[in-house]
């Protein structure tokens, strides 16, 4: 029984390990605080720059009346009305007066609690917090979140004072921006329990003693019809199994969405082959008969053996082992379209010599000949009780002699064991490490009295559309002659640009809601900002690597 039990608790601890280590949180929003007043000059810094380029090449007199801040120029409370028009939550009370003071004091290097700063963004996403959505106050959001937007702004009144209303900026957030921007014990909440399991299931494995080998018996031996193809059956149905969330790890809804459960359903198909070999090598390592003066009793599965008398034993015929007909007729027809799978298909034609034993009730027990031992054992005592024996089967069970424990194989199944526990004991270990969960930050009531002056905090952030622009040094500027080709290039960036801004507009009104998202409009989303990142990566390189780039000689 407990190779049976040893291969089923080794096969849930891998399976429930991988996924639990790979399920992204989709429960989430990122959140930043907003300063108006450095939006409002960010804008017309950039339009400055802009204007302040273009005018060098076309002149000034062609760029005088372009102003791309226009709607800046108003009063603060316009640009506001504009920018959130269509996209704003009012809300009020001391919880969420104290969670924008959390969240602007984290975003700021002052985090309230380590649990704060443990919720904060990383690397270009250091101005965002990363909340539940299940969380107080912020569950309230779902009920009113407009329809048809990823993000929305929240309007924070306050209750006691006469202060000005704050800002926050939620947004929905996709596995990919996820995995972009927070902590790991964020994005993946579950694979420090994933990564214990599967260290669990690994000890496990190894730790539990096998059964004692009996002193007269037929049995197979476990390095070949046991922990070998045990291996190879933990690593294919693992990486099978595994494959649909990685593949679908930028997606909502996961593996089992319904765009792609065919792909998916073939994953986990492939898998199960796989894991297949489990059900195997537990029938080989229950499979075990042993013998008295009276009769035989042959064990499998790990059930009571069942015991025969001498005068119950038929006869020992011959038996040969083959896959089932439908895999190899299915490998055959897979290789047609693949020829890599032919070898594959030629493997599965193999086929293994063995024999079996027949009772008088017409029960028979069948043995292959790999890995078996003591056949020749049974087959003195058959011929003892003058039991009928094939000639092909007597051949066959002559040449498995009695088991003996040698020095070689203890020595290389307990190489195998510390080579594999080396490995991934510290692989799994590091990996519950990195995403142990974090306390849940405290969600305190307070006024914003009891704040200080948010400004927004100016970062060494990657350079904008406009900054590429416009860092250039002097000495590199006053040496570069600017093509029509140079302007032609920028000109087509900018337009490919605004054609993808268009697209994402129209997007707008059918992403969903946060109840219901729209999992295909939002991967179209984010394969357009991620084109809007390589036209920004592409527009910064087009000035420094520009084939017709000239540099002017310095005069003497």
């Amino acid at each position: 029984m407990r190779e049976v039990l040893r291969r089923i608790v080794a096969a849930v601890c891998l399976y429930g390990g991988i996924a639990l280590c790979l399920t992204v949180d989709s429960g989430l929003y990122q959140i930043e605080p907003i300063d108006w007043n450095r939006e409002v000059y960010d804008r017309q810094q950039q339009s400055q720059q802009i204007t302040g380029m273009m005018g060098q090449y076309l002149g000034p007199e062609m760029v005088e009346d372009v102003d791309l801040a226009s709607n800046t120029r108003g009063t603060i409370d316009e640009f506001i009305a504009e920018e959130t028009e269509g996209r704003l939550i009012d809300v009020s009370g001391s919880q969420w007066e104290g969670l924008w003071n959390d969240i602007a004091a984290t975003v700021q290097d002052r985090a309230p609690s380590k649990a704060w700063a443990q919720r904060r963004g990383q690397k270009y996403h250091e101005d965002y917090v990363y909340l539940p959505s299940s969380a107080r106050p912020l569950k309230q959001l779902a009920a009113t979140w407009p329809q048809g937007y990823l993000q929305t702004y929240v309007r924070i009144k306050p209750v006691r004072s006469t202060a000005r209303p704050q800002y926050l900026s939620v947004s929905i957030c996709g596995p990919s921006c996820i995995r972009d921007g927070a902590l790991t014990h964020i994005v993946y909440p579950y694979r420090t329990l994933g990564a214990s399991l599967l260290l669990s299931g690994l000890l496990f494995y190894i730790l539990v003693p096998r059964r004692p080998t009996p002193e007269t018996g037929m049995f197979y031996q476990a390095r070949a019809a046991g922990w070998l193809p045990d291996f190879l059956a933990a690593f294919g149905s693992g990486a099978f199994f595994g494959l649909p969330f990685l593949i679908t790890s930028d997606t909502a809804g996961g593996p089992l969405s319904s765009d792609w459960w065919p792909l998916t359903f073939f994953m986990w198909a492939m898998a199960g082959l796989f894991a297949s070999i489990f059900v195997i090598t537990t029938w080989y390592q229950t499979r075990r008969v042993t013998w008295d003066n009276d009769g035989i009793s042959v064990g499998t599965w790990g059930k009571s053996p069942q015991h025969f008398l001498a005068t119950e034993i038929e006869s020992i015929d011959p038996f040969t082992w083959k896959m089932p007909t439908w895999l190899r007729y299915a490998a055959w027809i897979i290789s047609i379209f693949n020829w890599r799978a032919t070898s594959s298909a030629i493997l599965l034609e193999r086929s293994d010599p063995g024999f079996q034993l027949a009772i008088n009730d017409g029960t028979t027990f069948c043995f292959t000949g790999d890995g078996l031992y003591g056949a020749d054992g049974l087959l003195k005592w058959i011929d003892a009780h003058e039991i009928p024996v094939n000639a092909e089967a007597r051949e066959l069970m002559k040449t498995k002699s009695a088991y003996e424990c040698g020095k070689a194989g203890t020595i290389v199944g307990t190489i195998f064991a510390v080579l594999t526990l080396g490995a991934g004991t510290p692989f799994l270990l590091q990996l519950a490490a990195d995403a142990m969960p974090q306390p849940e930050p405290q969600y305190r009531d307070a006024s914003f009295e009891s704040k200080t002056e948010f400004v927004q905090p100016i970062r060494d952030a990657k350079p904008t559309l406009i900054e590429s622009t416009t860092t250039t040094s002097p000495d590199m500027a006053s040496n570069v002659v600017i093509t029509p080709e140079v302007l032609q290039r920028e000109a087509e960036i900018i337009e490919q640009i605004k054609q993808i801004r268009d697209e994402l507009r129209g997007l707008q009104s059918e992403i969903g809601t946060v109840s219901n998202p729209n999992a295909e409009v939002i991967e179209k989303v984010q394969t357009a900002m991620q084109q809007l990142t390589e036209l920004q990566a592409e527009f910064d390189a087009v000035r420094g690597t520009s084939p017709s780039e000239k540099v002017v000689p310095e005069s003497p």
